[in-house]
């Protein structure tokens, strides 16, 4: 019952994700292989369908936090249908969109572009919340109108 290193790497091998003939096969999946995709991809749609009702119905008119919400909600309404169509492929074998490689990289993308969208709200819109805000009072008080 000795661990050698040997095993070691024949197990770590052995893990499906870990082989590149994974990632690049195009055999017809079973559905329970597909319900995970599937499942993440609708989670991602689902995701920027409520980011884009709330831009819509909780904040409204409110341009430093519109540019935020409504951008990242499509990107990920788009992330997650094209995340959908390729996994429809990959459980289809389609020879090359059937490529799990697809699904990676729009997952991947998908994390990216939510993180970067979390990241712009945190660190632009503070400042130009306060730059709309100073516009909206020197609107009100500065106007042109004489009397």
């Amino acid at each position: 019952m000795t661990i050698t290193i040997h095993n070691i790497i024949k197990g770590i091998i052995g893990i499906q994700i870990l082989q590149i003939d994974y990632w690049f096969r195009s055999k017809p999946d079973t559905l329970q292989g597909v319900l995970l995709p599937t499942i993440v991809f609708f989670l991602i749609f689902l995701v920027g369908f409520i980011l884009i009702i709330y831009n819509q119905r909780g904040i409204g008119y409110y341009p430093p936090k519109n540019r935020i919400f409504k951008p990242a909600g499509i990107g990920l309404i788009i992330m997650g249908l094209a995340g959908a169509a390729f996994t429809f492929f990959t459980w289809q074998g389609v020879s090359f969109l059937g490529v799990r490689a697809f699904l990676l990289v729009i997952f991947l993308a998908s994390v990216a572009w939510a993180s970067y969208s979390l990241y712009l709200y945190r660190k632009k819109v503070p400042e130009q919340v306060v730059r709309y805000e100073a516009s909206l009072i020197k609107q009100k008080y500065f106007s042109k109108k004489k009397i």
